[in-house]
Order: C-alpha cells, then sequence, then structure tokens
C-alpha cells in the first residue's frame, strides 16, 4: 500500500490514522491507537479509494476524502457519507479555529478543480471555487492542497496546479497569490502564525518552494537544494519558528530560516569569535582563515550525562565553512525559549568545555565529520 496521508492526534499523539489511496478490497483507512505500533483497519462502510484523512484534536470524530466526504464519530469504526460526489478528492482539512468547518477538494471526473467548505460539521456544503470560474480560470487545476490559518478564522491557502490561492472570509472571495510550475502543498509554520510555506512539483519536474512571512499575500522563493528533487508532501514543525519538511523522491529535506542572517566573525582568533548580524563584511586581505562548523540548538535540552553535557538535537548551520565569513541563517526557538549557537575547529571533537569543565556533545543533528 501507498500510504497517502496520514493524521496524528494533538491532543492525544498516541492515536493516528493513515490513508492508503487503495481500491475497496484493501484497507482505505488505517487506524493506530498506541503510537503507531500497531495498526487496524478502520474502513467498514467506506465506498472509493480514500486519498486524505482528518480528525478533529481530542474527540472521536474523524473526516475521510475520496470523492466523497466521509464522517465517523467513533474513530473509524464506522463512516457515513456527508458530501456525496463522483469525483477524485484528494485534499482535506479541518479548520484549527473551528471544528465545524471542514474543507475538502479535488478535480471532478471531467477534470475541473473544485473547493468546497462546510460550517456545521459536514451537514451542509458549499462550493466556493472550480477552475473554470475561479481566480486560475480556465483549466484542470485541481485543488491539491489546503491549509487553514491556525489563529485566523476563515483565512485559508489553497494549492493547485499552478497557482496559490488566499481566501480571507471561507472562501467568500479568493485572490492568487502565488505562480509557479508546481502542483502546491501547504504548511502554516508552528513558531510564527504570519509565515507559510508552498511547495511542490510539476508532473516530473523539479521542485519548486517558496516560504511567506506576511499571512500569504506576498512568497519569497526557498527552492535551494530542493531543485532537482520531485517534492512529494510538505509540513512544517509544529514548534519551531522557520522550520519545515519537504518529502521528496531523494529522502526527507529540511529547511530552516526564520531567523535573520548572523556572521560568524573569527578575524581576530577564535577566541575572539564575534556574532554579527547580517551578512559578513567583504573579506579583508591578510586575515586568517579559520576552518570549522557551527550548530544552533535550544537551552533547554541540556542536561549533564555520562560525564559530558548532552546539547540535545541541534541543527548544522554550517560544515567544514570558513568561520572567519560564514553567514548563519538559524532557526528561532519558540516564544520563551533560547537559541544557542556554538562554533568548533575543524579539528576539535566537541563544542568547547561548559564551566565544570565537562565537555558538549549535541545527541542528534552534529555537523558531518
Amino acid at each position: 500500500m501507498t500510504v497517502t496521508s496520514i493524521w496524528i492526534d494533538p491532543v492525544s499523539p498516541d492515536v493516528m490514522f493513515a490513508a492508503t489511496g487503495g481500491p475497496p478490497g484493501t484497507p482505505r483507512v488505517l487506524r493506530s491507537l498506541n503510537g503507531g505500533m500497531t495498526w487496524i483497519p478502520a474502513d467498514a462502510g467506506l465506498t472509493g479509494p480514500i486519498a486524505a484523512v482528518r480528525g478533529v484534536p481530542g474527540t472521536q470524530t474523524l473526516y475521510a476524502q475520496g470523492g466523497s466526504v466521509w464522517r465517523s464519530n467513533n474513530h473509524g469504526t464506522s463512516w457515513h457519507a456527508v458530501f456525496l460526489q463522483s469525483s477524485a478528492g484528494v485534499s482535506l482539512e479541518v479548520a484549527p479555529t473551528d471544528p465545524g468547518t471542514v474543507w475538502a477538494g479535488g478535480e471532478t471526473v471531467i477534470f475541473s478543480g473544485y473547493t468546497v467548505v462546510s460550517r456545521n460539521g459536514g451537514a451542509t456544503w458549499e462550493q466556493v471555487w472550480d477552475s473554470y470560474s475561479g481566480p486560475g480560470a480556465p483549466g484542470d487545476n485541481q485543488t491539491a492542497d489546503i491549509a487553514a490559518h491556525p489563529l485566523l478564522d476563515g483565512t485559508v491557502l489553497t494549492g493547485h496546479e499552478g497557482f496559490v490561492l488566499r481566501t480571507p472570509d471561507h472562501g467568500a472571495t479568493f485572490i492568487e497569490v502565488l505562480t509557479a510550475p508546481a502542483r502546491f502543498d501547504l504548511a502554516w509554520d508552528g513558531g510564527d502564525p504570519s509565515r507559510g510555506y508552498a511547495a511542490g512539483s510539476p508532473n516530473g519536474g523539479g521542485g519548486h518552494a517558496y516560504v511567506s512571512r506576511d499571512v500569504g499575500l506576498t512568497w519569497t522563493p526557498i527552492t535551494g537544494s530542493l531543485a532537482p528533487r520531485t517534492v512529494l508532501d510538505l509540513a512544517a514543525d509544529d514548534g519551531r519558528l522557520g522550520v519545515a519538511y519537504a518529502a521528496s523522491d531523494d529522502g526527507i529535506l529540511r529547511f530552516y530560516g526564520g531567523g535573520e542572517p548572523l556572521c560568524l566573525d573569527t578575524r581576530s582568533g577564535i577566541e575572539a569569535l564575534q556574532l554579527l548580524p547580517g551578512l559578513c563584511p567583504s573579506p579583508v586581505a591578510g586575515t586568517a582563515v579559520v576552518q570549522g562548523d557551527a550548530i544552533a540548538g535550544g537551552l533547554g535540552a541540556l542536561r549533564v550525562a555520562a560525564g559530558q553535557v548532552d546539547l540535545g538535537e541541534v541543527e548544522c548551520l554550517i560544515d567544514s565553512a570558513d568561520m572567519a565569513l560564514a553567514d548563519l541563517d538559524p532557526p528561532e526557538p519558540p516564544q520563551g525559549q533560547v537559541l544557542f549557537i556554538l562554533a568548533r575547529l575543524r579539528s576539535a571533537s566537541d563544542y568547547g568545555t561548559s564551566s565544570a569543565g565537562l565537555p558538549r556533545r549535541p545527541s542528534l543533528g552534529d555537523c558531518a565529520p
């Protein structure tokens, strides 16, 4: 089976559901109540393939999308259809601001893209966009993904084949905010709700990725190493500002661009290292080049273990770089937490020592040796 969608209950993270996209006769929704250790089918009563699954946090209410939209009130033990349509439904979203607001989208059998919304838990539905009359028309631009804002009720981004739309009013109006050759997946930043991410690929092409810092109104490209890859999915870190993940045909890539650029300046020697805001100044003739790397992490993860200071999980900011003139773009910590940045000479094994003389070593995420 190919898993096309996973939903983990943020209130009870041991509760997980997966949609497989499979046809009747195969499990189309799977359920785990023990953090993914074991799974059982949870698709009794469903008809047709199911591509997406989402739930209402902290409840047993669940929705599934596969053309028609289905609802379960008992963690998938039984289902009933709440929106019947013969179509290829691929996107589904339950608004974080209102558990009764459910969004769904895809394309019809005649390749007309559509977006629908229910404001009453699936009892009634309204079609708010289609690819032959709305922004982006005309065309067969399916609604590939939907991302409802975590705080602004009614503000939603929808990803399509070639563009991203934004509505501030539950779909009463849409504007096109991004155009690029990709089928877009979307996510809102877990640490700063004014930031959003959009990434995807055209059919058979390389990846494209963008970040918005004004609630989805304008976008800046951050494609980077995604360019040669096919982007399959996109997710933002739930808690850390500026951290997002893209699933590709060659593994998972992580973006951490929440912070402002910093210059790690060791022109006066490693003992006189300075962090300067902004880009590094132009190289000065005759200055020493210091090779090494730098990491960032959260102070809340520090602990003493086995005769060392365990730094926890860290981000490798620069690897085997010229630290005299290295631009850093570190992640920003969640509100109320503190970020540390440590540098290490290429020849060193540790990131310095603590005041008690214990070596500082990360347990996960260190720069490549």
